[in-house]
């Protein structure tokens, strides 16, 4: 490890490049799981959206008329 200052004076510490901290790869792991919901949501309304039909200009029109 080598210790250094940074340009406003404050010491930290270069360690090995493959040791990564546990709050980065918590943030990676949210990060990735977010991910996954976002595209699972996406594929959720795509299905719907095509199970729904076209809906035409004004979809609540049609509801209000019946």
């Amino acid at each position: 490890m080598l210790e250094q200052r940074d340009h406003r004076g404050k010491w930290f510490t270069l360690g090995h490049e493959d040791s990564v901290d546990d709050a980065a790869l918590e943030r990676c792991r949210r990060a990735e799981a977010l991910e996954r919901q976002a595209q699972r949501d996406l594929r959720e309304l795509e299905r719907a959206k095509a199970v729904a039909g076209p809906a035409g200009k004004h979809p609540d029109a049609e509801v209000l008329e019946r």
